[in-house]
């Protein structure tokens, strides 16, 4: 198993940022241009604890990488945490933690941590990994200052 974890400040309210980490359509936003899950176009409804999805992933919106599933297994708004366990025929165990919390001054910290086992693909998609989440982000970061600043 190897763990990415990646995080950074936005200058908005944590509680701001919860708010739009339970909907799909932030989801879509931070992953825009790199990967694609057409099983939530469209979707309005805010997350729920315990649901499990099954769909395709795709690169750059195009390139089929995998059927992926997914399973929210915690949606906590006490401790502004989201928790999924993941996995499809390349990564055999893919575990996301989303986290939130207050900084002071009106600011917040975001967290990414997957910890995740693709077999002997584990070094390519550890790299990987650390790119996308710092460029989901980085889009995180153009949300809020688009979206979520008061």
């Amino acid at each position: 198993m190897r763990t990415v974890t990646v995080q950074t400040d936005l200058p908005t309210d944590a509680d701001r940022v919860w708010q739009a980490m339970c909907h799909p359509a932030s989801f879509n936003y931070v992953t825009r241009g790199v990967i694609g899950f057409p099983a939530l176009a469209g979707r309005t409804e805010a997350y729920r604890e315990g649901e499990r999805g099954r769909g395709w992933m795709l690169l750059f919106h195009v390139i089929p990488l995998a059927r992926h599933t997914i399973q929210l297994v915690e949606l906590n708004p006490a401790t502004r945490t989201l928790r999924s366990r993941e996995h499809s025929w390349l990564l055999r165990v893919w575990n996301h933690t989303l986290q939130v919390e207050p900084t002071g001054q009106g600011g917040c910290r975001y967290r990414d941590t997957v910890e995740f086992d693709a077999g002997p693909l584990t070094g390519p998609v550890a790299a990987f990994a650390r790119w996308f989440y710092r460029y989901r982000q980085r889009r995180w970061g153009t949300l809020v200052r688009k979206h979520l600043t008061p």
